[in-house]
């Protein structure tokens, strides 16, 4: 067997940064950039906290700079990209969807984990009368039903049908067709696949090869926990999986420096990260990423890579948080150099940092102050805003460098 690849902490940040797509922008903005993003990183997570943009809006802008978000949106409706249940609730390539369709399956043999004798309902009852409204009415959201209850004042109840809607969903019944202002509208899974010609052959375990093939693209250099947590495998079959695709030579062994756990790589990364060890791929962006981006999704790997401890506030009670409510890492170059609280007022057109804080020994310089401009004049242009407020930053000589831009 070939002796392991030597790599740094730097070369393995790189690469990250570099397969994630952000180390540079797209030289075309549309909506074919948009689809060879979403390729590029595999999937979309989702998520309906809007202080500012939703995520996977975010997601996107730091990869491809201003673009609209209806392009994005398109993707779903037209049948590019599907929803399902991945790393969390996600937006795949509708192409992906026979890997799925086998794990689907496979959680209709195992017990269920609705534990439906708890639930005080007739779930079954409810089911099949919102299987038979949708068939009937086509795709339908949530509100449907609920507005369905308050004009008749009948059978319907909202938190009964919302149930249902997510327990066929969850088991392949129903399938999200389209979402307007964020709302799903839900349609019988064999309407939405009839726009595609799929042969659905893949078995579970296809299915968790794939995933963990993929996992291991998409996050260039980890450890086997580190590739499980990319589509939320198992550790011990991403161990297993790495070590059969390390015999058939479709992954090859690193040697991270300061790493005590075995690391791999796709061999069909092997070449971009011997071309990041000989000085190409410079990252040249800053950007702001999402609470919920692709690129810390695993927070162990963001502490042996960047010594970037973060945990998602939102969930944290106000008096406990230590930097904001929706936090927002910096990335400079392949560095995570801070984190800002932002929020978007949008009857005033404002944005604005309820808090930028800078890391520990990050160094101000010009590199760095015109990357937080661009990047906020870029996030301002991007929620439509037409003025910028810095609340407060750990930071004397960034604050007023920004507050006498921005004045």
């Amino acid at each position: 067997m070939p002796r392991p690849i030597p790599a740094s902490r730097e070369d393995v940040k790189r690469l990250s940064v570099y397969l994630q797509g952000l180390h540079q922008r797209p030289a075309a903005n549309s909506q074919a950039e948009l689809k060879g993003i979403i390729a590029r990183i595999g999937l979309l997570q989702l998520d309906s906290i809007s202080v500012v943009a939703r995520s996977h809006y975010l997601v996107m802008l730091a990869r491809a700079g201003l673009y609209d978000p209806a392009n994005l949106d398109a993707l779903l409706d037209e049948g590019y990209l599907f929803e399902t249940w991945a790393h969390a609730m996600c937006q795949l390539p509708f192409a992906h969807y026979p890997w799925y369709h086998a794990y689907i399956q496979q959680k209709r043999l195992k017990e269920s984990a609705w534990h439906i004798d708890k639930l005080d309902m007739d779930l079954d009852a409810v089911s099949a009368q919102v299987m038979k409204t949708i068939r009937e009415g086509g795709a339908m959201s949530s509100k449907d039903f609920e507005s369905e209850r308050r004009g008749r004042g009948g059978w319907w109840n909202w938190k009964p049908t919302k149930v249902a809607l997510e327990y066929l969903f969850d088991y392949g019944e129903l399938m999200v067709s389209h979402r307007v202002k964020f709302q799903r509208y839900y349609d019988l899974t064999e309407r939405v696949l009839a726009r595609h010609n799929f042969t659905l052959d893949k078995s579970f375990d296809d299915f968790r090869r794939w995933t963990i093939e993929r996992g291991l693209r998409h996050i260039g250099v980890g450890t086997a926990n580190h590739v499980a947590d990319y589509y939320r495998q198992g550790k011990r079959d991403a161990a297993t999986i790495l070590s059969d695709m390390l015999k058939s030579g479709d992954a090859l062994s690193v040697a991270v420096a300061g790493w005590k756990d075995a690391a791999y790589i796709h061999r069909d990364n092997a070449g971009a990260l011997e071309r990041i060890q000989a000085g190409e791929h410079e990252p040249a962006l800053t950007a702001f990423l999402s609470p919920f981006d692709n690129l810390f999704w695993d927070r162990d790997r963001d502490e042996m890579l960047w010594d970037f401890f973060y945990r998602i506030e939102v969930y944290t009670p106000k008096a406990k948080r230590i930097h904001g409510y929706y936090v927002m890492p910096i990335l400079h170059g392949c560095e995570l150099v801070g984190r800002i609280d932002p929020k978007v007022d949008r009857k005033k057109k404002r944005l604005i940092f309820n808090n930028l804080h800078l890391e520990r020994g990050v160094k101000i310089d010009g590199a760095l102050n015109r990357g937080m401009i661009r990047a906020i004049e870029e996030f301002m242009a991007f929620h439509g805003c037409d003025s910028f407020e810095l609340l407060k930053c750990n930071r004397v000589p960034l604050a007023r460098r920004l507050r006498k831009h921005f004045a």
